[in-house]
């Protein structure tokens, strides 16, 4: 295709979108809003990826003491037990240390945590680590042991969440993309419309259907880019002004790849511009065969 013929296309188009601007503006933004939910729910499928990792790699169970009871005491009768492969006591001062690096900046809550009643726990590392749910269950009904607390404990509720805000966001993405796809087709049956004489009298004079349809199709697809190019645009807002200074605050947590987001981001583009497009094609497919 020369440049003649690219300025020719870009024009027509232009006018034929401008012809039903309302119908094209309505198009676009239902493709940038499911597209943006899409980007979204892979967003935070990372995060949840990166806080899962985090709590699989904290393998240790904690036990929370009660206050009356001996916590040295309690450690070496676990000690014993055949399924421990190693306990520590850690005490309020020891757990505030630890916690530090995630109150970088925010020392007034350090502060609030270190005035509090905390009790000691018990740290264990189980020889088997597959067995750590049923022998927090039973652990729990210990005498002196007030709370247990697993890594996979806070995972199932993570994972429950995650599976639940997937379920829902994809109803509502699969929604908003069917009702994109048929305002891209109302809009291109607009144009058609109005440029029957047009189009019959170029087909009249020779001109290839494929040709003619290759103009609505490329409206198809302008309407498609733009609604997802702006998605994309947000969700690099959201990586760059929500997510990275999330990254900064927990680097032990999370570990977010600008690269990923880069082709998540080309991928939204091209999802929206193969909605506008095959919208398009539907819309095309059968009214210039009949023109």
């Amino acid at each position: 295709m020369n440049r003649q013929s690219c300025m020719y296309m870009l024009r027509d188009a232009r006018e034929g979108i401008q012809r039903n601007i309302g119908a094209a503006a309505a198009a676009a933004v239902l493709i940038f809003v499911a597209v943006l939910i899409a980007g979204i729910l892979l967003l935070g499928r990372f995060g949840v990826g990166d806080l899962m990792g985090y709590l699989e790699s904290q393998v240790a169970m904690k036990l929370y003491v009660d206050p009356a009871a001996d916590t040295k005491a309690i450690a070496a009768i676990l000690q014993e037990k055949s399924f421990v492969q190693s306990v520590e006591i850690e005490t309020k001062a020891q757990m505030l240390e630890r916690l530090a690096g995630f109150f970088a900046g925010r020392e007034h809550l350090l502060v609030s945590f270190q005035e509090s009643q905390i009790p000691d726990a018990i740290r264990l590392e189980l020889r088997d680590k597959t067995q750590i749910k049923l022998v927090a269950e039973q652990l729990q009904t210990m005498n002196g042991i007030t709370k247990v607390v697993y890594p996979q404990e806070f995972a199932e509720t993570i994972l429950r969440w995650s599976a639940q805000l997937n379920k829902y966001g994809l109803g509502l993405l699969l929604g908003l993309g069917a009702l994109a796809f048929g305002m891209v087709f109302i809009a291109m049956n607009l144009a058609l419309y109005q440029r029957q004489q047009e189009i019959r009298v170029r087909l009249l004079l020779g001109a290839n259907p494929w040709h003619v349809r290759g103009q609505f199709l490329f409206e198809g697809w302008l309407i498609g880019f733009v609604g997802s190019l702006l998605a994309a645009v947000a969700i690099y807002w959201l990586f760059s002004g929500m997510l990275l200074p999330l990254q900064k605050q927990f680097p032990l947590v999370f570990h977010f790849s600008q690269g990923l987001v880069y082709e998540m981001m080309g991928g939204m583009a091209l999802a929206g511009s193969l909605l506008g497009l095959s919208a398009s094609y539907a819309s095309t497919r059968k009214l210039i065969n009949h023109a």
